[in-house]
């Protein structure tokens, strides 16, 4: 069975495009929805930005259930 290759080839496009631009920067600031971090977070920039520093940003807090913010932040 052939295998299929569901990746749109615009996301390949920018995944390139950003691995070429993260060789200029220290370090990354990643903006994810405080409801839903780990869903809102892109999957492939944990291994681009591997050796240089992350701040991760939690935008919409105050829409977020405190105890499961609180949960996730510790």
């Amino acid at each position: 069975m052939p295998q299929i290759n569901w990746y749109p080839g615009h996301m390949a496009k920018s995944r390139r495009m950003l691995a070429e631009q993260l060789r200029a920067v220290d370090a990354v600031i990643e903006l994810v929805d405080a409801r839903a971090p780990l869903s809102t977070a892109n999957p492939d920039l944990r291994a681009l930005t591997r050796g240089k520093a992350r701040l991760l940003v939690l935008n919409k807090a105050d829409l977020a259930d405190p105890a499961s913010l609180k949960a996730w932040c510790e």
